[in-house]
């Protein structure tokens, strides 16, 4: 019995391993595009006024807010430490995005844009939810929205000269769908201009509406909306 025995050289073997390695690196473009939103730095919230972090670049640092006039913003990366609020309307209103931290996010998708109407940067999500922080210590503040989001009305207490009463009239466009009682006393709130009034649900009937001293409440019907005068009293027994 004949055995053919077949020899391998070892230099055609490495020159043809390394032909194909060659080969490999051929066909990769020359110029790789880079990725979306890469050019964001760390510890910055970037603002993009084109799609997938294209066009004009605005960096804030973290805390950052815009109330309103956020400007045209198509796409953002969130290479910060905290939670991105992004709403549809100014004032912390309209719809929400959250974006978390070391996302990035599209407001541009099958061609219909989602209007980005203000931003703030958050520790936590749940502050996304909220926008009592707007109201100044030792003041009275009614927003357009639920949970302090929306427009806000600042109340500045002023001694009525016919009543002594504190507290100051409403106009019919004064929202109040939520409130902050950021005072040291207690507030009552009346649905008529001269610090009294009654509401009427079914068959009950309700005096003032009062928020205790330092706390935050979204106002429930009837109530929302129908403010029309407050007071700050050292008791609720106070209101009229």
């Amino acid at each position: 019995m004949t055995i053919t025995r077949t020899h391998i050289r070892r230099g055609s073997l490495i020159t043809a391993v390394l032909a194909l390695l060659c080969s490999a690196f051929l066909v990769l473009p020359a110029n790789a595009d880079a990725l979306p939103f890469e050019d964001c730095p760390q510890g910055r919230f970037c603002l993009y006024d084109g799609s997938g972090g294209t066009g004009t670049r605005t960096d804030v640092a973290e805390g950052a807010k815009a109330e309103r006039d956020a400007g045209t913003i198509l796409s953002v990366k969130n290479n910060t430490g905290m939670w991105a609020c992004m709403y549809g309307k100014p004032e912390y209103g309209g719809g929400l995005q959250t974006v978390k931290p070391g996302n990035g996010d599209e407001y541009v998708e099958n061609g219909t844009r989602w209007v980005v109407g203000s931003y703030k940067l958050v520790p936590t999500r749940a502050l996304c939810f909220t926008g009592y922080e707007r109201c100044a210590d030792g003041k009275v503040c009614t927003f357009a929205e639920r949970n302090g989001r929306g427009a806000m009305t600042v109340h500045n207490p002023q001694v009525d000269a016919l009543t002594q009463n504190y507290g100051n009239s409403y106009g019919p466009e004064v929202a109040s769908a939520s409130v902050f009682n950021r005072t040291a006393k207690h507030l009552c709130f009346y649905p008529t201009d001269k610090y009294n009034g009654t509401w009427t649900q079914g068959t009950t009937t309700y005096g003032a509406y009062v928020v205790l001293r330092g706390q935050s409440v979204t106002v429930p019907a009837p109530f929302a909306g129908t403010f029309r005068s407050h007071e700050l009293v050292n008791g609720t027994s106070e209101c009229q």
